[in-house]
Formats: structure tokens, sequence, C-alpha cells
């Protein structure tokens, strides 16, 4: 079968089709969320290019963000390496000062018409480290049943739950950092926390201040019985889907889950403002395309001209409205805010989001464990707001390791 293939092949027969690799992570843990969510996505996306590109099949390979890393480096040992990676910041980030993933050879005249939010911020020299791919906004979701109305100050939040609204909120920095942005502590907390000891600054006796403020909010916060700090985002979305809990912060892409579980009772906020009334900070998730190293030039070519299909407009609106919770990082994607509300929420949620660069997601992800540890000694009082500001800061000075 072989010499028949290699002489069809001499004698001008049919192209073997290229065949490319595409890793995607599927969120933190056991976010299944996320999950569900990225691979509807890649099934719709992968399925519209192999329609429009024949000849070339996407084989994706689905894995939990903690094992992304791990995977990619021993399949990039053996010279085995995706060709293509969708993933948030923080691995991407990692892969790429590791030389497991190398800049895209696009050119400023292919990708400037596409006007891709956030693209210079991963400049490398004259190419490109990673291209944003999608933003996931984070959101108030709640059971309007329960809470006709959506608090709009942190303190509001407090009062519903005071009167018996159930509250969730997750023991996560990233995805409590919202919180903190009404206390004026989220710069602060970012520049502490940062990788480059170029760019990190120690927390100012200003800073302090608004850091223990937010702190000694959270622990007053946990007084309330009706509200629950619980360790991942993704059980908040379980819970709320139960009727455990009213009110939760999460990630847009969890609408889908919950609309089936809730159905019109669920509701979208923008997150709550803090005491000096402006608007929350949260954290948004990116999405970013990246390529691996193993490529040939031909899969390389291949792997560019699919990141350039999801990244145009036609594909970026039908991600959005395909897969809700997806925002589109083409700016020429019109989102229909006066048509949806919810998707009008979300606009508004990003437009005061913070979206991590390389240095801010490693800087937040490498510690999950230690802060989300800090942040329980704070909540459930076993430690004073200044002991937990003191474990902060110490663990801001430590070098984060290389490792997940």
């Amino acid at each position: 079968m072989a010499l028949a293939l290699l002489v069809g092949g001499c004698q001008g027969g049919p192209t073997p089709p290229e065949n490319l690799q595409v890793a995607i992570a599927t969120g933190a843990g056991s976010d299944a969320v996320v999950r569900s969510s990225l691979q509807r996505l890649a099934g719709q996306m992968v399925a519209e290019f192999m329609r429009n590109n024949p000849g070339t099949n996407l084989h994706l390979r689905f894995l939990p963000e903690a094992e992304l890393l791990a995977s990619v480096r021993d399949h990039t040992s053996l010279g085995a390496g995706p060709d293509v990676l969708i993933s948030r910041v923080a691995p991407v980030a990692k892969l790429s000062s590791e030389g497991l993933v190398v800049p895209s050879n696009l050119s400023p005249e292919e990708l400037d018409p596409l006007r891709i939010q956030f693209l210079p911020r991963f400049r490398q020299g004259n190419r490109y480290a990673a291209i944003p791919f999608l933003l996931q906004p984070s959101l108030a979701c709640y059971n309007r049943e329960r809470l006709p109305k959506a608090p709009a100050t942190l303190d509001e939040l407090l009062g519903r739950a005071a009167e018996g609204v159930r509250v969730g909120l997750p023991l996560e920095m990233d995805e409590l950092l919202w919180s903190a942005s009404g206390f004026g502590a989220v710069q602060p907390l970012l520049q502490a926390l940062e990788v480059d000891q170029k760019v990190r600054r120690p927390l100012s006796p200003t800073d302090r201040t608004k850091v223990l403020a937010w702190l000694a909010w959270l622990y007053r916060a946990n007084v309330q019985p009706t509200l629950q700090f619980v360790d991942t985002s993704d059980e908040l979305v379980q819970r709320l889907g139960t009727r455990e809990l009213d009110w939760i912060s999460c990630n847009a892409t969890a609408i889908p889950q919950l609309r089936r579980s809730l159905g019109s009772r669920l509701a979208v906020a923008v997150l709550p403002t803090g005491p000096d009334r402006e608007p929350a900070e949260p954290m948004a998730r990116l999405l970013l395309l990246s390529f691996g190293r193993d490529s040939t030039p031909n899969q390389r070519r291949v792997a560019e001209r699919f990141a350039l299909f999801v990244l145009n407009d036609f594909s970026q609106n039908n991600l959005m409205v395909r897969a809700v919770g997806n925002m589109p990082v083409n700016q020429n994607v019109i989102v229909p805010v006066k048509e949806s509300p919810q998707l009008a929420t979300m606009q508004r949620s990003l437009e005061a989001s913070i979206v991590p660069s390389f240095r801010q997601g490693i800087g937040l992800r490498t510690r999950t464990e230690a802060l989300r540890h800090l942040l329980k000694q704070d909540v459930y009082g076993e430690q004073p707001p200044e002991k937990v500001l003191q474990g902060i800061e110490a663990l801001a000075n430590a070098t984060p390791d290389r490792a997940p």
C-alpha cells in the first residue's frame, strides 16, 4: 500500500492531507463550565475551517489547564508538540519562557485589518508571542425569583445577605480581586505580585491601608451566615444551579449551564461597586492562540491560516453568538448591545475589566494555592487582616516556581 501511494505520488496523485494537532486547555482544575464551553466552541470552529480548507485535518486534544504544561513538554521532547494551542494567559506565558511555543509569523498587513484588542502587549521583537482570541467577562449571576434586582454596591450585597439572600464568593484571588477595586486595592496588589523584580512595587503605607480595608471587608462579609466563601468558581456555579445559592460572582461562560438549570429565573448584572462607587474591576479571562515549535513550514502556514480564520469578522461574530459568554477580540465585530441586554452587560463588564498580561497571569496563577490559604485565614478569622497582609507581602517577595 505504501509503495502504491509512493508511485501514485510520483505520478501526480492526490496530495496527502495536512494534519494539525490542536491542544486546548479547558480551564483550571475541575472547571467543568469552562471545559464544556470550550469543547462546544472548538468543535464548531474546527468543523467550519475544515469545510473551507479541504485536505486539512485538525485533531483536537482537550486538557485541564494544570496538565497542559507537562503534556506539551513531554510531546515536544519527542518532536511531536502541538501545532496550535488555545489557552489562558498563564500557561502560554510559561510555555513561551521555556521556548515550547514560538512567535507567530503573521505580518502586520495580515493582522492589522482585524483590529485585535490587547495584541500589542504580546509583542516580542517584531513578532507576537501569542495572539488574543476571545474574552470571557466576569459578571454577577443570580436567581431573579429570590432576588428581583441585583445589588449595585458591596454594602447592598451584604444588606441582602443579612435579609436572607444566599450569596457565594470564590477564594481564588483572580476571581475575587474585583471586590478589592472599590477600596483602591487592585492595582497595588497586582504590582506587588508582579513576577518581574524590575516592575514589582512593594506596597506603600497608603497601599497597605487600602488592602487592609479590603481584607477587613472580606472578614465582615463572612460573618453573615448566608454569605459563603468556596474554593472555586465552578463550585459556585453548581450551587447556584441547584438553588443552594441565590447570587454569585461568575464567569460569563457559565451562562449556558445556569440557563439549563434555572431557565428564565437566571439574571446577570455587572459586579457591585465598592465604597468609592467606581465600577468594579474584574479580571476578564483572555484566551490566546499560540504556536508550537515542532511544526513543519507547511503546518505552520496552515496553523496561521487557521488563526486568521477564527479571528476574522465572520468567525468572531459567530463565536460570540453560538458560544454564550465569549466576546470577540476583533474590534470590527459589532456587539448588538441594544438587542441583547445580556451582551450589553458583558460589554459593560469588559469596559472596566483588567485583562492580564503574561507577567500578571503568572504572578497570580503560580500562587493560586498560597493566596487561597491566606484568604481563608482572613475570612475565617484564623489570622487578623494585618497578619494576612504580611503573608501576602512575603509571598509577593518570593520568586514563583516555574512549575504550576
